[in-house]
């Protein structure tokens, strides 16, 4: 997700008035020049020490980096809790949690007409299964947002897959497309399994982002009338797509490239899918990417923030760029 350096890009040229603290493992040539006024501190997510010291003199902290990576969290959470006063923790989280893959079997490759919405499912969404992915963390967050929901505001931002161009140091692109057009090059062709009907959510980096700046805006305010704590889940889908729409649109542009001998895609059998990714050593991870369902309705933002989403350029109209990006690149660059 190193694309969501972009909230910080977008902060910094758009809210002046803000102090920026920025956790950077390594400070990148020329960033304080370009970046002036910035407070840098060097850690990482293994250094809770210092995620926790940063974090106590914080007002708001915007996790964006490892979702899943608890010790981070925690240490982020507690240097908030030490302050005994009303502070705000905004989490990345993903609609990975909402994949139906661990489920069931009987939607691989097809729809699964399951949605969820983050207000009239929110009871469903957080009592998920703990094996789903995501949820380590974000129960660890929704618990502190209720034991101290008074002084520690707690909100979790959920995407689907992303799209788009992002901005600042180090990658700047998507989670999909460098993951598949590898996988399409070793095999010589594109594929979805089954019908291919299985449908998951994207969403442009600057829709995305837009929700991230309403809603720092409005903790920076104060944190009224927006919902905290362990209700406080906001997805950001604006768009959706199924395996075989995409596997067809990558096709087309690369065979257009001579990458690919065909643009049609090829129907596999779901042995096929199990051992494809299989180089990443998660169970299923071939069945997550791309034969899953994984379906969330945005309602909270545009309730709450006035988000409308779908002011970016629609996934369709990028694609081509996101794939021309990759189809060069050799497989080892995605290990």
């Amino acid at each position: 997700m190193v694309k969501l350096f972009f909230i910080f890009v977008r902060l910094y040229e758009q809210h002046p008035e803000y102090k920026l603290t920025v956790l950077l493992r390594k400070t990148p040539d020329a960033f304080a020049a370009k970046f002036p006024g910035v407070q840098i501190v060097n850690g990482a997510w293994e250094t809770p020490a210092v995620l926790e010291d940063a974090a106590s003199e914080a007002d708001i902290v915007v996790h964006c980096g490892d979702s899943d990576h608890l010790g981070a969290v925690t240490a982020l959470l507690n240097g908030l809790i030490k302050q005994n006063r009303k502070v705000f923790y905004i989490h990345l989280s993903g609609t990975g949690t909402l994949s139906d893959y661990q489920d069931t079997d009987q939607f691989r490759g097809k729809l699964n007409p399951k949605t969820y919405s983050d207000i009239r499912d929110i009871d469903e969404i957080t009592s998920r299964p703990m094996e789903r992915l995501h949820r380590v963390t974000d129960s660890a967050i929704q618990a502190i947002g209720e034991h101290y929901k008074d002084t520690v505001k707690t909100a979790i931002v959920a995407p689907p897959s992303i799209y788009g161009k992002g901005l600042g140091p180090g990658r700047t692109d998507s989670f999909y497309f460098p993951l598949f057009v590898p996988e399409v090059r070793k095999h010589g062709f594109t594929m979805y399994c089954n019908e291919g009907s299985n449908r998951k959510g994207w969403v442009h980096i600057e829709d995305l982002v837009d929700v991230y700046q309403l809603l720092i805006a409005r903790a920076a305010a104060g944190g009224e009338g927006v919902t905290w704590g362990k209700n406080g889940y906001f997805l950001t889908t604006t768009q959706e797509a199924t395996q075989k729409e995409l596997a067809t649109a990558v096709g087309k542009v690369l065979h257009e490239k001579n990458i690919l001998p065909s643009p049609e895609p090829k129907q596999v059998d779901e042995g096929f899918i199990s051992k494809t990714l299989a180089q990443f050593f998660v169970p299923n991870f071939g069945y997550y990417m791309l034969a899953s369902n994984s379906r969330g309705v945005p309602e909270r933002a545009k309730k709450e923030l006035g988000w409308g989403g779908g002011r970016a350029p629609p996934l369709w109209e990028v694609l081509p760029d996101e794939v021309e990006a990759f189809f060069n690149r050799p497989d080892e660059n995605f290990r």
